[in-house]
């Protein structure tokens, strides 16, 4: 009697933890079928989050081209700078164009994965993402050097090659990444949800565990070195006005006031992206980078799972404002894709 007291207490243990969509190591079974079989996404949240991805995909994909071919057939915009602007908008594209529709097969076909397409996704995204965060401080360190030193050589044209040669070679070991950790496994491929692969699972794995460093350390440099940029430039405007307050002391023509104007104006703008793209690399991807790093130390449930989808999707309306940002506030770029439409054209 005392026995099956004790399995019909076990029972209604069990069931309540279902309700909750909370599982416990000791409740799941060996072919990884009971651990993902209360993880359930309603259909409406499915249209919902796919809907928003394939907008941010056809956004993403026309913005980046535009600047990509801009970048091609304008040889007047060609230069180190712009040169990492089209470097971040080809990861951009690439994103769009795998990344995302990776995560719509994921999220359509939920909670029903293998180990294998769970390792590409994570692949793809980390390694994706890594690159254009990297791209962002070969832009944030050609700023500011443009900024505070401004008679020093910044890179040349072969330096740069280097840099992204070496962005990528970096990006191809973080793609690899998943795959070593996967290999390590005996290549396990038997079906389960991905959100059970990386959380406080029987097998978790722990490739996603370096995500958050390395986003705070990226951070790191990008604010402060921002802060710096503003402060630069900020005091340039400061110094220039000043010399054109007393410039009847050394006469200066009207074409030389406007063209302190325009320094001035170019100077800010440059200020103002530069912490617009930062500022929206940190909020957009910090969601996605702080949950990725807490779901080892939580058991996997419903709540997780539709937090990593829409947190994803938040990272990857980010693809859609870089080149906004860069295309349409650089004024080489705004005036390229000016004269490239057709009615410019006629």
């Amino acid at each position: 009697m005392e026995g099956k007291k004790d399995s019909k207490g076990k029972n209604h243990k069990w069931r309540f933890n279902i309700f909750l969509g909370v599982y416990r190591r000791g409740s799941m079974s060996s072919n990884g079928t009971a651990e993902y079989r209360t993880l359930v996404l309603s259909p409406g949240f499915k249209i919902t989050v796919i809907t928003v991805l394939v907008l941010e995909i056809v956004l993403g994909i026309a913005a980046s081209c535009t600047v990509l071919l801009i970048y091609w057939n304008k040889r007047n915009v060609r230069s180190v700078a712009t040169k990492f602007i089209a470097n971040l908008a080809l990861i951009d594209l690439i994103i769009c164009c795998v990344c995302a529709p990776f995560t719509i097969a994921r999220l359509a076909d939920f909670p029903h994965h293998s180990t294998l397409f769970c390792c590409w996704h994570e692949s793809v995204t980390s390694g994706l993402r890594n690159a254009s965060f990297l791209t962002l401080l070969l832009i944030c360190y050609d700023r500011y050097k443009s900024v505070t030193n401004p008679f020093v050589l910044r890179l040349n044209q072969r330096k740069a090659k280097r840099a992204l040669l070496l962005l990528w070679f970096l990006t191809t070991v973080s793609l690899a990444a998943p795959f070593v950790e996967w290999q390590q496994r005996t290549k396990n491929t038997r079906h389960l949800a991905c959100t059970l692969m990386f959380s406080n699972s029987q097998e978790p794995f722990y490739v996603r565990l370096y995500y958050l460093p390395s986003f705070v350390l990226a951070c790191a440099i990008l604010l402060p070195a921002y802060l710096r940029i503003s402060k630069a430039a900020l005091s340039r405007v400061h110094i220039q006005a000043m010399l054109v307050r007393t410039s009847f002391v050394v006469p200066a023509s009207t074409t030389q006031r406007w063209n302190q104007a325009m320094v001035r104006q170019k100077e800010w703008k440059i200020a103002k992206m530069t912490g617009a793209v930062v500022c929206s690399v940190c909020v957009l991807w910090l969601p996605y980078t702080g949950l990725t790093f807490a779901m080892h130390f939580f058991v996997a449930s419903t709540l997780l799972a539709r937090l990593e989808f829409v947190f994803l999707a938040l990272g990857y309306f980010n693809c859609v404002l870089n080149p906004l940002l860069y295309a349409f506030t650089k004024e080489k770029f705004r005036t390229a894709f000016i004269r490239t439409l057709p009615c410019k054209q006629k």
